[in-house]
C-alpha cells in the first residue's frame, strides 16, 4: 500500500499524537511538491520561518532556528532544541547543500535525542540530468555505515509523467509504487498505484484544480474500492487580494449521507506579505497538524476550548529559481555573480529591480551582465511575446 511520505520540515515536527518519538525519521522528500515545481503550480505558501517555538499538548517544548545562506536565499540548516524541564537541549538538525545552480545535492538529518550529541540519521541524495531532478536516493545510518532504504526515479515527457518507488532488500532494488501524473487544462491528476502479484493496483487518485495564476484551489483525495473511486478528502484553498494564501478547509466525505463535512479549518494573517500567525480549529476531537506554520491544536470536547501551540514566528520569501508560479523560464546561476542566462519561452526583455523598487538594468539579451550590481538582493522581471510577466528574487554576489 501507498507509503507515508513526508516532507523534509516534518522530520522535527512530528506532533500530536506521535510527539517526536519517531525521531528515526525517515527523509522522505514530497514528491508531488517536487511535481508541482516542475509543472510551475503555486504551493500553499512561499515562506518559511526564520525562528518557530511551540509547546505540545502533553506539555513539551520545541524551538527550531532556521539558517539561510548570506541573501537569505537558500535554507542551509534546521536545527531543534527540546525542553523536557532542563533546558533548551539539542534534538535534531537538517543541513542542506546546494550545487552552483541552486539545486539541492544532499540533505542530511543528524538526532541527539538521548544521546546528547549529534549523529547521523538518515540522508537524501538527489541527482539531476538535464537540469532536471532524475533520482533520490534515501538512506539510513546503520552500525556507522549509510545503507540504502528507498528511492524515486522521475520521468519525463515534456512535463514530469512518473515517479517510480523502489525498495532496497538488503541486495537489490525492488519497484514497490507508481505515481502518474496528467495535466488537463487547470486539473493536475496523481495516479498513486501499488504492487501486488506482478501488477499494478490502484490506490489512491489526487486531483489538483488550479485557478489561472495556478494558485491550487482545491485537492480532492479519493480512494480505490470495490473496482470504484470513492471520495475520501477535499481541501478546498483560499487566497487574499495579495495572492497570499490566508486559510484552507478540510472536508471529509460522509458515505452514509453522501455529503462533505467540515473537519479542519486553519487560517492565516499576514504582515508586508510574509506570514506571521495561523490558528487550526478542528471540529471535533482529536490532533490538528498544520505543516506551513509547523502548529498542533488540540479539542477539548469537554470543555468546548482549544488548546495547544503557542507559536512566535518571522518569516522570509524563501521563493526560488523557478518556483513562481507564473514563471515559464529559469535563471541560472544564482546566487549571481558576473554572468546570469534567461531561459525562457518567447523570450521579449528582461527587467532587474532592486529592492527598494527601483530598476537598475533593462535587457533584450538572454545573456546579462550583473558584475556592476553591488551585492544584494533583486528582482528580474521576465516578459515574453504575447505580453506576459513572470519575476522571481535573485541575489547578486
Amino acid at each position: 500500500m501507498k507509503k507515508t511520505i513526508f516532507t523534509l520540515a516534518v522530520l522535527v515536527m512530528a506532533f500530536g499524537n506521535v510527539g517526536f518519538a519517531q525521531r528515526n525519521a525517515n527523509l522522505k522528500s514530497n514528491v508531488t511538491q517536487n511535481v508541482l515545481k516542475h509543472y510551475g503550480v503555486r504551493d500553499e505558501t512561499t515562506v518559511v520561518p526564520q525562528t518557530a517555538a511551540w509547546h505540545t499538548v502533553d506539555g513539551e517544548k520545541y524551538r527550531t532556528t532556521y539558517t539561510y545562506d548570506e541573501y537569505d536565499f537558500y535554507l542551509i540548516e534546521e536545527r531543534t532544541e527540546m525542553d523536557e524541564g532542563d533546558g533548551w537541549n539539542d534534538f535534531y538538525v537538517i543541513n542542506y547543500e546546494y550545487d552552483f545552480a541552486g539545486n539541492v545535492l544532499e540533505v542530511i538529518g543528524m538526532s541527539a535525542y538521548e544521546i546528547g550529541v549529534f549523529e547521523n540519521d538518515a540522508r537524501a541524495s538527489y541527482t539531476y540530468e538535464g537540469g532536471e531532478l532524475s533520482e533520490v536516493i534515501y538512506q539510513e545510518w546503520e552500525n556507522g555505515n549509510w545503507v540504502n532504504d528507498t528511492k524515486e526515479v522521475y520521468n519525463y515527457n515534456g512535463n514530469v509523467t512518473t515517479v517510480l518507488y523502489w525498495d532496497w532488500n538488503g541486495n537489490n532494488w525492488s519497484s514497490d509504487e507508481l505515481w502518474t501524473y496528467t495535466r488537463t487544462g487547470n486539473t493536475l491528476e496523481v495516479l498513486i498505484q501499488y504492487m501486488q502479484g506482478g501488477a499494478w493496483q490502484n490506490d489512491e487518485k489526487e486531483t489538483y484544480t488550479l485557478d489561472f495564476d495556478e494558485h491550487v484551489t482545491e485537492i480532492l483525495y479519493e480512494l480505490w474500492q470495490n473496482n470504484a473511486w470513492v471520495n475520501f478528502v477535499k481541501v478546498i484553498y483560499h487566497y487574499n487580494d495579495e495572492g497570499c494564501f490566508d486559510s484552507k478547509l478540510l472536508q471529509g466525505w460522509m458515505v452514509n449521507s453522501s455529503v462533505w463535512e467540515d473537519d479542519i479549518i486553519c487560517r492565516f494573517s499576514y504582515v508586508d506579505g510574509n506570514a506571521v500567525n495561523g490558528t487550526a480549529m478542528k471540529v471535533e476531537g482529536g490532533i490538528v497538524c498544520d505543516e506551513e506554520l509547523e502548529m498542533a491544536y488540540g479539542y477539548n470536547a469537554a470543555t468546548k476550548t482549544f488548546y495547544g501551540t503557542e507559536i512566535d514566528m518571522t518569516y522570509v520569501d524563501l521563493t526560488g529559481v523557478n518556483e513562481n508560479a507564473q514563471a515559464n523560464f529559469k535563471v541560472y546561476p544564482v546566487p549571481a555573480e558576473n554572468e546570469i542566462q534567461i531561459q525562457a519561452e518567447g523570450f521579449q526583455k528582461a527587467e532587474i529591480y532592486n529592492m527598494a523598487g527601483q530598476m537598475v538594468m533593462e535587457t533584450l539579451s538572454e545573456t546579462v551582465n550583473v558584475a556592476t550590481l553591488p551585492t544584494g538582493l533583486y528582482i528580474i522581471k521576465v516578459y515574453d511575446r504575447l505580453g506576459g510577466m513572470a519575476s522571481l528574487k535573485m541575489p547578486v554576489r
